[in-house]
């Protein structure tokens, strides 16, 4: 009874949309960002934390499914049903060859029942006298708790030819259909109270959140298209009304829900902003690699706070870990330039950090100097140099414009989305990923050079464009689309692994060569414009890795760049352009490409062009508040709106499955929920309390799904017996559980190879 099948699949739809590698916050690449130096603390210290951690998540884990099977086990010992086991986990045997793997790590008797903790993860059980959900088992079982009348009390007279046959009074079919109703969702109803409660007592602790505060938007994306700036505040999105203390995870996962359940729907957005509210209805767009998942492209809002962590707040490789000393952990950013931080001293200063990061981009090409106020309250200044930009000696191609910002300066001049950038002030050596910093600090209008199919006929024109303000806060360039958002002028293009041009410096030895030069010795000696890049694998001295992959955390990554970066959804030019930026200048590259319908192998090396990079490497907390409640009723509000909420997601989430509007890849397995609860558990108590909640509605849901061998199924067949007035055929119930088992099975082995998958 309440097998686990349903912890076997993933709890929360917005915590796997985490795992998937949907964008939420801004700052670094999703990519590089994973290769942030770790804490050390020694081999021996690493082990018995993590041990420590894995025993947390255990814990935890267990605690929902036991108080699952407890339900199970309190109703039926209040109906007077004989329990014979009690266990958190699975008993079965397991034998690998000529070896055979304990049943169990522990277990005891008490009384009639035996408890115990099963070897295999993956749920619990309680067994009942006459009730078993192993087909194979079923007619033993009814076998077992049928009795032979030795008086007359039975159904009918005994004598030496027959006998009056009953079931066992103390066997659970001899139970009345409403006693056994009762125990069968008893399992759900405690999870559905227990995930109450586990809300509840987190709101009591403090649940810490991260605001749904407009951070930035997606390069390209709805949001940018419609105009959205930073600093605006959600409070109203996919059925969320008026929401003044809005979670940035639900409001994520609300415009994911809509956007798949509805893909071709506008989707109102309700963002107030100092001067009032502004409602935005936005079309969600695909993810890059994730079919059917859709989403409008805002961030999280980053603080004027470095993190915390000595090691955590540069990225290695980069020109803010040469500048910068351990000392300037945890700072505030007071000023920048001399001009001082607007409401400097509150970690939610969402002005200020918008101000700050908003300068930083701006300031990309120019050195900066920033003031921080030291942890022991000391204040210093720290300059920073511009992060030079580092690409093999070309330049690389944007495609056609496919995005504009609705009444932005390009639109407004006439410029339409499917026009090709030819030229910039008469300038025809464009590079995709350094013309958001070439616009930086122009002025006035400038000249673009367009070229436009119209009727079958492709025509050039010039459009004069004035320039105008830029808000962005993080990167102009999406590294998982491979878009890159010239602010100032309103429109997106994508970045093309294809090379615009060739960089002389680099293609000849002849320091005064032209462009022209460069391009004809690069046709035989190196990549040559047009060239189509498929592939580029790393090379570095015997003996030196980069900083950036020197820790076993990016030792997958390091791989991957040494086998060779085949670009696909998965691994994105842009992602990989990035990673450049934090990889020592000289870094030797085996670069494949496609020529005039052959295949070509050049090597080169990383080299400055002369531009800079957006992002020095610098690492700021993000923005997050805590949501504690002022007492237990008002705790216990909360948890009741919490747990609706998640049983809604939930709901939803299945609804999608079971159309074909979301992707089966969003299910994840128990290495999943693993994952995540072991995420969960590094932010705290709280935070850990609030993903039992997802699981334990989860699970509520998922074993009372109509599926024979499930709660559900155990209460689809005692429905039609409360109707028919007689049990359903044995044979039919037992090949229907058959059936529901191995639907559970082939569900936990596609969970599991997506977990895999992912790791």
């Amino acid at each position: 009874m309440g097998q686990g099948g349903g912890t076997a699949v993933a709890a929360s739809f917005e915590r796997v949309l985490d795992i998937a590698g949907v964008p939420a916050v801004s700052g670094w690449d999703p990519i590089v960002g994973l290769l942030a130096q770790s804490d050390g603390g020694g081999l021996a210290g690493m082990i018995l934390s993590q041990l420590w951690l894995w025993g947390r998540v255990a814990i935890g884990i267990g605690l929902v499914i036991f108080v699952h099977e407890l339900g199970h086990f309190l109703a039926a010992k209040w109906c007077g049903v004989k329990v014979e086991k009690f266990y958190v986990g699975f008993d079965f045997p397991i034998r690998i060859g000529p070896i055979r793997l304990p049943r169990t790590l522990g277990k005891f008797r008490y009384g009639e029942t035996e408890y115990g903790i099963g070897t295999i993860p993956l749920g619990g059980y309680v067994k009942m006298l006459g009730q078993d959900d192993d087909p194979r088992r079923l007619q033993e079982e009814n076998e077992r708790i049928r009795q032979a009348a030795e008086d007359g009390t039975g159904t009918g007279e005994t004598d030496d030819r027959t006998a009056t046959v009953r079931l066992d009074p103390r066997s659970y079919p001899a139970k009345s259909v409403w006693q056994r109703m009762v125990i069968i969702s008893a399992g759900v109803v405690m999870n559905l109270i227990t995930g109450v409660m586990f809300a509840a007592a987190a709101f009591l602790y403090g649940v810490p959140y991260v605001p749904a505060v407009v951070g930035d938007v997606s390069p390209g994306g709805p949001a940018f298209q419609a105009g959205i700036q930073p600093g605006g505040k959600v409070v109203g999105v996919g059925g969320i009304e008026q929401d003044d203390q809005l979670y940035f995870s639900d409001m994520r996962t609300a415009i994911v829900l809509e956007g798949t359940g509805k893909p071709n729907e506008p989707l109102r957005v309700v963002i107030e902003y100092p001067d009032g509210i502004r409602n935005y209805d936005l079309t969600p767009v695909g993810v890059a690699g994730i079919p059917g998942l859709r989403q409008v492209g805002i961030s999280n809002l980053m603080t004027t706070f470095l993190r915390s962590a000595p090691s955590r707040f540069t990225m290695r490789g980069s020109v803010a870990a040469e500048a910068m000393g351990p000392e300037a952990a945890g700072a505030e950013v007071v000023s920048i330039d001399g001009e001082p931080i607007p409401g400097a001293g509150s970690r939610d200063n969402v002005p200020g950090s918008v101000a700050l990061h908003s300068r930083l981009v701006a300031r990309g090409g120019h050195p900066v100097t920033l003031g921080l106020r030291l942890a022991d309250g000391s204040t210093v200044e720290q300059e920073i140099p511009p992060q030079p930009l580092l690409l093999p000696g070309i330049g690389l191609a944007a495609g056609p414009i496919n995005a504009l910002v609705v009444g932005g300066p390009a639109e407004t001049a006439g410029v339409r989305v499917g026009d090709t950038l030819l030229a910039i002030d008469g300038d025809d050596r464009l590079d995709a990923v350094a013309l958001p910093g070439r616009l930086a600090d122009r002025t006035g209008t400038v000249r673009l050079t367009l070229r436009r199919d119209t009727a079958g006929a492709a025509e050039e024109l010039d459009i004069e464009v004035p320039l105008g303000d830029s808000h962005r806060t993080s990167s102009p360039i999406n590294p998982n689309d491979n878009i890159v958002a010239l602010d100032r002028l309103g429109l997106a293009m994508p970045v093309l692994p294809e090379v615009a041009f060739v960089r002389a410096a680099v293609a000849t030895e002849t320091p005064d060569a032209t462009e022209e030069d460069a391009s004809e010795a690069a046709v035989e000696n190196g990549l040559a414009p047009g060239d189509r890049i498929k592939k580029v694998a790393h090379r570095w001295a015997a003996g030196t890795v980069p900083p950036l992959l020197s820790e076993s955390s990016a030792a997958a990554l390091r791989e991957k760049l040494e086998t060779g970066w085949e670009f696909n959804v998965e691994y994105p030019l842009a992602s990989l352009v990035d990673i450049w930026q934090f990889l020592p200048a000289g870094t030797g590259l085996q670069v494949t490409v496609e020529r005039n319908g052959r295949i070509v192998e050049v090597d080169t090396t990383l080299a400055a062009t002369g531009e800079f990079w957006h992002d020095r490497g610098l690492g700021f907390a993000e923005l997050q508040r805590t949501h504690v409640a002022a007492g237990i009723l008002p705790a216990m509000k909360l948890g009741v709106q919490t747990g609706q909420r998640k049983l809604t997601e939930v709901f939803r989430f299945l609804g999608l499955l079971v159309t074909g509007k979301a992707g089966a890849n969003m299910v994840g397995g128990p290495i999943t929920i693993f994952r995540v609860a072991g995420q969960e558990t590094n932010r705290g108590i709280p935070a850990l309390l609030m993903f039992l909640t997802l699981l334990s509605m989860n699970l509520a849901i998922l074993n009372f799904l109509p599926i024979p061998a499930l709660d559900g199924g155990h209460m689809v067949f005692l429905t039609a017996e409360a109707v028919l007035g007689r049990p359903v055929n044995e044979r039919l119930q037992m090949q229907l559980t058959m059936a529901g088992i191995l639907a559970l099975l082939s569900l936990m082995v596609f969970a599991i190879f997506n977990d895999i998958r992912r790791l």
